[in-house]
């Protein structure tokens, strides 16, 4: 069994993904349950999560509805527990690959490329609840951590164009990373690519102006300043 949850959520079984979902809030409570899995969750979080800013009552049918309809879905399939103890539930699951787990696994590990080979998007892009938006910052910091290691080791190599698709993908990722930016012009410069550089300069400082409404540093300034007189290139050779 396969789990992803990044770039798309899927369920998939030998091969075959589940489709049996239903309209509700059975998905997003399997996917609540799955992230916290063998940890027990109170009703009352269950339904802060499912019904935030609503006064939902664990004792409702709201809630039953949900459990049911997930316990229902994961009856055809081994591996999966809802155990259910003094108004606490707990998702078991055995024999199960979860993509973000793996992400974890990898990047506590120092396997940086199989990190940034396994990040194919957002954590449940499209969702913005607040448990999910956490997930997906932590997520995304596990990646950009192994995109600026796998960066590192590149530049040590002197193989720019490895150190600019890392700093690409960062950028891709988190749009206000200014540091990758920074990285992105210097390895420009030395390549001799000034439009390129001053490309990446109005980028970062259109998108910080936009998203954080601040100016770039004086060190990226200070950057694009340095490319244009031609003393990064000259430093290079």
């Amino acid at each position: 069994m396969e789990i992803r949850c990044l770039g798309e959520f899927s369920f998939v079984i030998d091969g075959r993904p589940v489709r049996t979902w239903r309209a509700g809030k059975a998905r997003s409570l399997f996917q609540y349950l799955l992230v916290n899995r063998d940890r027990f969750a109170s009703g009352n979080r269950l339904c802060e999560v499912l019904w935030p800013g609503r006064a939902v009552s664990p004792r409702s049918s709201s809630l039953k509805v949900a459990m049911h309809a997930v316990r229902k879905i994961l009856a055809a399939h081994q591996g999966f527990t809802i155990e259910h103890e003094n108004g606490h539930y707990r998702l078991t699951a055995r024999d199960v690959v979860i993509d973000f787990e793996q992400l974890a696994r990898y990047a506590n590990t120092g396997q940086h490329q199989r990190v940034a080979e396994l990040y194919t998007g957002d954590f449940l892009p499209g969702d913005h609840a607040d448990w999910v938006v956490e997930h997906r910052e932590w997520c995304k910091t596990l990646v950009l951590h192994s995109l600026r290691q796998i960066s590192t080791e590149a530049l040590r190599d002197n193989d720019y164009s490895r150190v600019i698709e890392a700093s690409k993908r960062m950028v891709e990722i988190d749009p206000c990373a200014e540091g990758a930016y920074q990285t992105l012009m210097i390895m420009h410069a030395r390549l001799g690519h000034l439009g390129r550089v001053h490309g990446w300069y109005r980028l970062c400082a259109r998108r910080l102006r936009t998203e954080l409404d601040v100016q770039p540093t004086r060190l990226t300034r200070r950057i694009l300043a340095g490319a244009m007189r031609g003393d990064l290139r000259a430093a290079a050779a």
